[in-house]
C-alpha cells in the first residue's frame, strides 16, 4: 500500500481540490459552505436539473462531470463520507434555480439567456433528478434532503435513481466464490454497491435533460439504465487516506488481489492470486454474465438468466472500464485489449467503449469493468413510460445521449464545443448565500429553504394541551437519557458502541431547545415535528439520525397535507404515521425481522394506522363521541398504549436475532465464523429498536401526566 502523499492531512483538502476543479471549467461555480459545484446558467428549453455527489476521494467525480450536458450540480462530502442532508438540500436549491449567480458575480442581463430563446420561456424552477450511489450514508442523506425539499419547495418535483451496479456480492457470485476458494463473504447484504459506472448514468441522464426531456422521461431512462448495468471491480491493494493510519491485518498479500473490492476498501467477494491477467478478467466476466437479467426483491438484486444477458449484449453493449486511480496508463491499455478479446469469445462487439479514471478510489491500484445492456435498456425505458411517450422520445437511443457534447472537463468520450454564453470569469468560488432567486434562506450557515407561510401557524392552542405535548416530548427525552448506557452496552456487542451517546445527544438537544424557546409547542404539530427533525439531523448524525429525521420529516409533510383531506385528528395521525413509515422504506430495505429500528417502528405505525382507520370507519360511533374532545383524547391514549406495546414486543423479538443489514450483520457474521458456539442467541436486543421503544414509552408516560 502506498502511504506517501504530498498532502499529509485531509484537513482542507476537499475544498482545495474543488477550487482546482472549478478553475478547470469556467462555466461552473463553487458554493463553498455546502461544497456544491453547479452550473449557474441553464438552457431555456431545459426542464430537469440532474444532480449527484457523495464522499470525496473519487475524483474527478463528481465535480469533473458538472457542466452543460451532464450534471447541473454535485455535492461533495468529506473523504469517503456522504455529504450532509443540509449540504444536499442547498445543492438541490442551487441546481433547480436557473441563472443562480451570487450577487457579487452576476453578469449583465444580456448574458443570462440564449438570444434565440423566446422571452419568458425560461422555466422559473427546474425539476430535479438525483443520481445516488447505493451506500447507506448517501441513500439516507440524499433521501432526507429530498423529503425536506418536497415539503419546502412545492413548485419543484424531485425524483431519484439509485445506482447499484456491483454484481460481486450477488448471492450467485458469493456462492461460486465460496465453492472456488472455501472462503468468502458470509454476512448478509445491504444490497449491491454503486461503482464507477455511476458516471455513465450521469452522462446519459445529463444529456437527456439537456435535450429538454421532462422529469418523467429522465426518471424512466434512469431506472432503465441502472436496471441493465453490471459492474465488477478488482483491487491489487487497498487505497490510503491522507493523514490516516495504515490498516492493520487487512493488507493484501504479495501477488494477491481482491475481487469485488469496494470503492472505500469494503471487503470484496474473495481474495485470490493475481495470476494471468487474461484469466482474472475471464473470471470477472463470468461473474458479470452470471448476474443475468436482474430484478429486485426486498431491495436486493437477484440473477435470473445468464444466457439472456449474453444474447442481448450481442445485439448492443456499452463497455465502460474505470481505473481506480493507481493503475498505469500502460497497463490500462493492456486491460482494454484483454477485455475486448474476452468479449470476442462471447461474440460481443461493444457499440461504445470508454476507458479512463472516471471514478477513483484515491490511489487504489485496480480497475472495474461495466457493461450496459442496450436492448434491455431500450425495452425497459419504453415499458417504464408506457403510453406516456411521444414518437420522438421513443426514438431516443443511449448511443445518441453518450455522443452528445458536454463541457464537463473530465468526461472522456465524444466531445464538441458549446457556443459561448458570456460566462467568462465564472470559474471561481463564492462563500455568500444566494438570495430570493434560489428560494433559499439568506441567513448565515443556513441551507434550508423557507417553508411556505401557510404551512406554519404560530398561534398557540390552549395551555393545557401545550403542557401535555411538552411533557410528552420531555418524557421521551428523559427515558432515552435514562437507558443510554444500556443502549451503549448493546451496541458495543453488535455495533461500534456509539448508539447510546447518539440517542442521548439528540434527547439533550431537544430538551435544550424546549428550555431556550427555539422549539415551541404550536397550534399545528407539523411545525413541532419539523423542528425536532431538524435537531435530530444536526445532532444525532449517522444512520440512526438520518433514519429518524427522514421518518419525522415525512410525518410532518403528511400531517400538513392531510389537514384538509382528513380533518379528524385521529384519522390524520393514522394515515400520517403509515405514510412516514412507507417513506422511510423508500430509503432502506429494512423490514420487520431484519434487526433494525423498523422492528419497533413498523409495528407501532401499523397498529396506529389500523386501529385509527378502523375506528374512523366504525358506523357505531356517535356524533357526540366523535365531537367530544375528552373522548377523543382518551381514545388516542388507548391507541398509543396498544401501539407502544406492539413496538416493545417487536424490539424484544430482536434479542438473539441475526442481523440482516448494517454493520451488525458483519459483526455477527465474524463472530459466528470464529466460534461455533457463538450463536445468534447470545446477541442483545437491537439498540436502535430499543431506543425507539424508549422514545415511545417515555412520550406516552409524559402525555398521561
Amino acid at each position: 500500500m502506498n502511504t506517501k502523499h504530498l498532502y499529509n492531512s485531509a484537513e482542507g483538502l476537499v475544498l482545495k481540490s474543488l477550487r482546482g476543479a472549478v478553475a478547470l471549467n469556467p462555466n461552473v461555480i463553487l458554493h463553498e459552505p455546502s461544497k456544491t459545484v453547479y452550473t449557474p446558467i441553464h438552457s431555456p428549453h431545459k426542464q430537469v436539473a440532474v444532480i449527484s455527489g457523495g464522499g470525496s476521494g473519487h475524483e474527478p467525480a463528481h465535480a469533473g462531470y458538472t457542466g452543460k450536458g451532464m450534471l447541473a450540480a454535485c455535492i461533495a462530502g468529506d473523504i469517503f463520507a456522504s455529504p450532509s442532508a443540509k449540504q444536499i438540500l442547498k445543492g438541490i436549491g442551487l441546481a433547480s434555480s436557473p441563472n443562480s449567480f451570487p450577487q457579487s458575480q452576476k453578469p449583465p442581463a444580456k448574458d443570462l439567456s440564449d438570444s434565440s430563446a423566446p422571452e419568458g420561456s425560461l422555466k422559473p424552477q427546474l425539476d430535479v433528478l438525483a443520481i445516488i450511489n447505493n451506500y447507506t450514508g448517501d441513500i439516507l442523506n440524499f433521501g432526507l434532503a429530498i423529503e425536506k425539499a418536497r415539503g419546502t419547495m412545492p413548485g419543484t418535483r424531485i425524483e431519484s435513481v439509485v445506482v447499484a451496479d456491483d454484481v460481486s456480492l450477488l448471492p450467485q457470485n458469493r456462492q461460486h466464490a465460496l465453492q472456488d476458494s472455501g472462503s468468502g463473504t458470509t454476512n448478509k447484504l445491504v444490497g449491491p454497491r454503486g461503482l464507477g459506472a455511476n458516471i455513465l448514468v450521469c452522462k446519459i441522464l445529463g444529456a437527456l435533460a439537456e435535450r429538454g426531456a421532462s422529469l418523467d422521461v429522465v426518471k424512466a431512462m434512469g431506472d432503465a439504465v441502472v436496471g441493465n448495468l453490471y459492474s465488477i471491480g478488482v483491487g491489487l491493494e487497498h487505497c490510503h487516506v491522507p493523514g490516516h493510519l495504515t490498516e492493520k491485518n487487512r493488507a493484501l498479500g504479495k501477488g494477491e488481489c481482491e475481487v469485488g473490492l469496494g470503492l472505500h476498501n469494503e471487503p470484496g467477494v474473495r481474495r485470490r492470486e493475481i495470476g494471468s491477467p487474461a484469466e482474472l478478467i475471464g473470471e470477472m466476466f463470468e461473474m458479470l454474465f452470471r448476474s443475468g437479467a436482474r430484478g429486485k426483491e426486498g431491495g436486493i438484486m437477484k440473477g435470473t438468466d445468464e444466457m439472456k444477458l449474453q444474447a442481448e449484449c450481442k445485439e448492443g453493449t456499452v463497455l465502460f472500464i474505470n481505473n481506480l486511480g493507481g493503475m498505469s496508463q500502460l497497463e490500462m491499455g493492456a486491460v482494454v485489449d484483454d477485455v475486448l478479446q474476452r468479449l470476442a469469445l462471447y461474440s460481443i462487439r461493444p457499440k461504445r467503449l470508454y476507458c479512463s479514471s472516471y471514478m477513483t478510489s484515491l490511489n487504489a491500484p485496480g480497475f472495474s469493468i461495466s457493461i450496459l445492456n442496450l436492448p434491455g435498456t431500450s425495452n425497459a425505458f419504453r415499458s417504464n413510460l408506457g403510453g406516456r411517450i411521444s414518437s420522438e422520445e421513443s426514438e431516443i437511443t443511449v448511443e445518441e445521449l453518450l455522443d452528445m457534447p458536454t463541457d464537463a472537463y473530465a468526461w472522456v468520450g465524444a466531445r464538441n464545443s458549446w457556443p459561448a454564453h458570456g460566462t467568462d470569469g465564472l470559474g471561481t468560488s463564492h462563500s455568500d448565500h444566494l438570495g430570493s432567486t434560489t428560494n433559499l434562506s439568506s441567513t448565515n450557515d443556513s441551507s434550508i429553504p423557507i417553508r411556505p407561510t401557510d404551512v406554519v401557524d404560530i398561534e398557540e392552542s390552549p395551555a393545557g394541551r401545550n403542557d401535555r405535548i411538552q411533557n410528552a416530548i420531555r418524557g421521551a427525552c428523559l427515558r432515552v437519557i435514562e437507558i443510554h448506557e444500556q443502549l451503549t452496552e448493546f451496541d458495543t456487542v453488535v455495533g461500534d458502541g456509539d448508539c447510546g451517546d447518539t440517542f442521548k445527544a439528540g434527547a439533550l438537544a431537544i430538551m435544550n431547545a424546549l428550555d431556550n424557546g427555539s422549539l415551541k409547542i404550536q397550534k399545528y404539530m407539523d411545525s413541532v415535528i419539523y423542528g425536532i427533525a431538524e435537531i435530530i439531523e444536526d445532532v444525532m448524525g449517522g444512520t440512526i439520525g438520518a433514519l429518524l429525521a427522514i421518518f419525522l420529516q415525512a410525518l410532518a409533510v403528511s400531517v400538513t397535507q392531510d389537514r384538509v383531506e382528513h380533518p379528524n385528528s385521529e384519522v390524520r395521525w393514522g394515515y400520517a404515521l403509515q405514510y412516514a413509515k412507507d417513506t422511510l422504506s423508500r430509503y432502506t430495505p429494512a423490514e420487520v425481522g431484519d434487526r433494525t429500528i423498523v422492528d419497533a417502528l413498523g409495528p407501532f405505525c401499523a397498529t396506529m394506522a389500523h386501529t385509527i382507520v378502523a375506528g374512523a370507519n366504525d358506523s357505531s360511533a356517535t356524533v357526540e363521541d366523535t365531537n367530544s374532545k375528552d373522548n377523543t383524547w382518551k381514545s388516542l391514549i388507548a391507541m398509543l398504549v396498544e401501539a407502544t406495546k406492539q413496538a416493545r414486543i417487536g424490539a424484544e423479538k430482536t434479542r438473539g436475532m441475526a442481523a440482516h443489514l448494517g454493520r451488525a450483520a458483519y459483526v455477527a457474521s465474524a463472530s459466528s465464523s470464529t466460534s461455533t458456539s457463538a450463536g445468534a442467541v447470545e446477541l442483545p436486543p437491537d439498540p436502535g429498536a430499543w431506543g425507539v421503544c424508549a422514545i415511545l414509552e417515555g412520550f406516552l408516560d409524559g402525555l398521561r401526566t
